[in-house]
Formats: structure tokens, C-alpha cells, sequence
């Protein structure tokens, strides 16, 4: 990842943030502001049918009393009755908290009896505003056929509720009135405060996410700087930065001087690793035909005492010598196995003179060895005799160590269209599964004097002629497959 992919992730972090916090302000303003709306609504409905019941309370309370005094009442003086009236408005109205009411005269558009007994102010009657807006909700009522009419409205800081209600011809209008404080009551302005402090922290979390922003794009391209020039010479070492990303250019430099020491140490690993696989492969390699030699000079040795010795032993110990001059000067080169022998040549004739060689290791574990198709035709492969010899050697003497005694190990060549295969395979224990993977490491063993080179040269020696050496599955026993070329175009 670059740098300019790094400051588009920072930005684009940044702005996710960003929305993230300013939508959660305006949510939560919304959300406020609902419910202070949802509380006012609440509110205003509380107050209407206050006023709703306050109103018929009045209006039944002034047919009872103008029943019991009759005309006597209607004839008072308008002090008199007004005096009587608001005792009886005050009588019912303390009841309802915060409600203020009273009666109005249609005839002289008078308003009497007006009480307002929870209030603490003692107010003498409504004000200029709300008394027009009484008289039109008394007319209102007046040609209603229920004969109730309610007017809610607005008045500065307040809502105003006034219901009124029309008694029979003649008689005035009862009517109550109930003011809702809005935005200057104590609960409302602590939401608003509530509301700001909410905004003014969601504002000072962009601010500080935005100054982290720009901290860690500095931080990030001094870092970046500095581990580019890294790239370039393992030598350099990160300046000193301050904040957090001082303390991540001090590992990374840590990080280097132990890359530095690291490579140190493994150049020299390496060195050392190199020439232990050079010694190693001359030991495994020269191991086979040094063991054929001794067990032919035995054999020799017995015959001479005998006096039968013949001149095939001899020619079979001075081969040995020849195919050990052959290897080592192949494993001295250290690299690619050259094939300056290959040519197209039978496959039988090679099998069987591996099996001679190790035939006297076969005899000494009672392991018979079986080719099974030696009596077909002629199977040709594109093949270095010498070099798939010596596979072929690893492969059966692998074989016959994992024979037991009496057994047989069985070796099989078929010919197919464009690939000529031979199969090892013996009645052992098998590859346990957990290091059948493994097998064909170089160095990997599981035998306390193995080298762990023998499968792995033999692969190599079979891929390096365009062929494969693998591992069959076969449920008991070992059995492998090698598949060898019939021209030098491949399989």
C-alpha cells in the first residue's frame, strides 16, 4: 500500500467519523425536539380537557343557581352579582389546577365572575387578548349545536386553551381558560441546555478526530519515508519522531539492527548448511556402490579360498569403482545433474542389474526379490542408465529394510503411450500418514542412520529426465512410481 492509499484511507476514515458524529447530533436534536414537541402536544391536550371539564362544571353549578334564586338573582345589581358569581367560580375552579374562568354576557359583552383562585398572583380578570379571544369562543359555542366551542392559541411564551359553553337563551356563556408555559419553563430549558452541550461535544469530537487526522498523516509519511528508504539501504535507520510514532520508528529500527544481525547469522547458517549437504550427498551417494564393492571382494575372497574364483567378481568390483568415480564427479559439481549419457535404451536391463546389486543385502534379511514382467517385449526409455540405476537402487534397498523376513519385494515396468513406469513394492509397515508428505525433503529421515537424501536425490534425478518419482497409496506396504520418458520431448 502506498502513500497516497494510506492518506485516502486516513481521509476517507476521517469522514465516516465525521458523518458518524454529526449525524448523532442532528438525530438526537430531532429527537429532542420531538419530544419537547410530544411533551407541549401532551400538554395542550391535559389543558383542553381541563378546561373542557372545568367549563361544564361552571355551566351546571350556575343552572343550579339560578334555579334556586330565580329572577331575584337576574334583578341583583351587576357588583352584586358579579361578587356572587366569582364565589361560585372560585368554589369550583379550585379544583383545577391553573385553570381561570368565569361567564360572559352576550347582551352587554360582559364578563362576571371571574376567579382564578390557584393562582398566586390574585388576577382581577383576563387580559385584553384573551378576553376577545373568550367573547369569540362565546359566540362560537352560542351557534354551535352542542353548545361548546374551544380555541387554542399562541400568546408569546404561552399556549392558551379556552373552552366556553352556552347555557339556555337568555343566560350568559360559561367559559374557563388554562395557559401551557412553553419554552420558558425550567424542564424545557434544561433539554435546550441539554441539547446545546450535546452539539458542542459532538463539534469538539470532529474537531479532536480531525487533529488525530492530521497527527497520524504526519506520522504515517515520516514512517512511510523512512521505510522506503529502507527498501533502498538496510543501513538507514528511522529519525526520531514524536508522539506515539516515535515509539514505532524505535521498533522498526530495532527491527532492522536485528534484520542486520539475523543476516549475519544465517549467511554464515547458509555457508555452513551448504557444505553439510555437499559432505552428506557424497556420503549417501558413495555409501551403495562402496557396500557392492565389499560384498563382491567377500564373495571373491570366499570363491579364491575355494580356488573358483573367476573374473566376473573382478569386473563387477572395478564397475562399482567406475559408477563411484561417476558419482562423485557428479555430486562434486554441486548442481543440476548433467545427463551426458542419456539415450533411448531398454529399461529391463537397468532393472536387473539393480537387483543384482542388491542382492546379497536381499538374501541377508530372507527378502526375495520378484520382477514380474521380465518376459515381455523390449520397454524403451529416454533415460541415463547410470543415473536411473542408482533411483532404482534407493528405492529397492528402501524396500528391502522395510521387508520382513520371507517376504517378497515385487518390482513391475509397463510401457504406455507416451511414458514408460516402474513400480517398487514390498509388504512392510507402509508410510505412516503423518510423514508421507515428507518423505522426499531433503534430510528428512525417520531411521537412526539414514541421511535423508536417497528418496530426495532419486525424485530430483527422475524430474531432471522430465519424469516424477511418487508415493502410491495402497492400504499395506509401500509402493512407489516411477515414470521415466520415452522421448526427450517429455510426458
Amino acid at each position: 500500500m502506498n502513500r497516497h492509499r494510506i492518506f485516502q484511507s486516513f481521509r476517507s476514515q476521517v469522514a465516516v467519523a465525521a458523518a458518524a458524529s454529526l449525524s448523532v447530533a442532528a438525530l438526537a436534536v430531532l429527537l429532542i425536539s420531538e419530544a419537547i414537541a410530544s411533551s407541549e402536544r401532551t400538554l395542550v391536550n391535559e389543558a383542553r380537557q381541563q378546561c373542557t371539564a372545568a367549563t361544564r362544571e361552571l355551566s351546571r353549578q350556575f343552572q343550579e343557581w339560578s334555579a334556586y334564586g330565580g329572577d331575584a338573582l337576574q334583578e341583583l345589581p351587576d357588583s352584586a352579582r358579579d361578587l356572587s358569581l366569582r364565589g361560585l367560580c372560585s368554589a369550583v375552579l379550585r379544583s383545577y389546577e391553573g385553570v381561570e374562568g368565569g361567564f360572559y354576557w352576550p347582551d352587554g359583552g360582559d364578563i362576571s365572575g371571574y376567579a382564578f383562585p390557584t393562582s398566586p398572583a390574585g388576577r382581577t380578570g383576563p387580559i385584553d387578548s384573551e378576553a376577545s379571544r373568550i367573547r369569540d369562543a362565546a359566540i362560537q359555542a352560542a351557534r354551535q349545536e352542542r353548545k361548546t366551542a374551544a380555541i387554542d392559541f399562541r400568546d408569546g411564551e404561552h399556549y392558551v386553551v379556552v373552552v366556553a359553553e352556552s347555557l339556555p337563551a337568555g343566560g350568559p356563556a360559561a367559559w374557563s381558560l388554562k395557559r401551557v408555559v412553553l419554552a420558558s419553563d425550567p424542564a424545557s430549558r434544561h433539554r435546550r441546555m441539554w441539547l446545546a452541550a450535546l452539539v458542542l461535544s459532538t463539534l469538539l469530537g470532529v474537531g479532536g478526530i480531525v487533529s488525530i487526522w492530521f497527527s497520524l498523516r504526519r506520522g504515517v509519511t515520516d514512517v512511510q519515508a523512512g521505510l522506503l528508504r529502507l527498501e533502498d539501504d538496510f543501513k538507514f535507520r528511522l529519525p526520531d519522531i514524536h508522539g506515539d510514532f516515535g515509539r514505532i520508528s524505535k521498533a522498526i529500527n530495532q527491527m532492522a539492527d536485528r534484520r542486520d544481525a539475523l543476516e549475519t547469522e544465517l549467511s554464515r547458517q547458509d555457508r555452513l548448511a551448504a557444505l553439510g549437504k555437499v559432505v552428506a550427498g557424497v556420503a549417501h551417494e558413495i555409501r551403495n556402490p562402496l557396500n557392492s564393492m565389499r560384498l563382491t571382494l567377500e564373495l571373491l575372497v570366499r570363491r579364491a579360498r575355494k580356488g573358483v574364483a573367476s573374473p566376473e567378481e573382478v569386473e563387477a568390483a572395478i564397475r562399482e569403482i567406475d559408477r563411484l568415480d561417476l558419482i562423485l564427479r557428479r555430486l562434486l559439481a554441486f548442481g543440476r545433474p548433467s545427463l551426458e549419457d542419456r539415450a533411448p535404451q531398454e529399461l529391463i536391463p537397468v532393472i536387473e542389474g539393480a537387483m543384482r546389486m542388491v542382492q546379497e543385502q536381499g538374501q541377508s534379511r530372507r527378502v526375495t526379490l520378484s520382477l514380474l514382467n521380465s518376459d515381455h517385449g523390449p520397454i524403451v526409455a529416454d533415460i541415463d542408465a547410470t543415473q536411473i540405476q542408482q533411483v532404482l537402487i534407493n528405492l529397492l534397498l528402501n524396500a528391502i529394510e522395510s521387508s520382513p523376513p520371507e517376504s517378497t519385494v515385487r518390482i513391475a515396468a509397463c510401457d504406455t503411450e507416451q511414458a514408460v513406469q516402474v513400480l517398487v513394492e514390498d509388504t512392510g509397515p507402509g508410510v505412516p500418514q503423518e510423514i508421507a508428505p515428507h518423505i522426499f525433503d531433503a534430510f528428512f529421515t525417520n531411521r537412526p542412520d539414514g541421511t535423508g537424501l536417497g528418496l530426495s536425490v532419486s525424485r530430483e534425478i527422475a524430474v531432471n529426465h522430465g519424469g516424477n518419482l511418487e508415493l502410491e497409496e495402497t492400504g499395506s506396504g509401500a509402493r512407489f512410481r516411477l515414470t521415466l520418458p520415452k522421448n526427450r520431448e517429455g510426458i
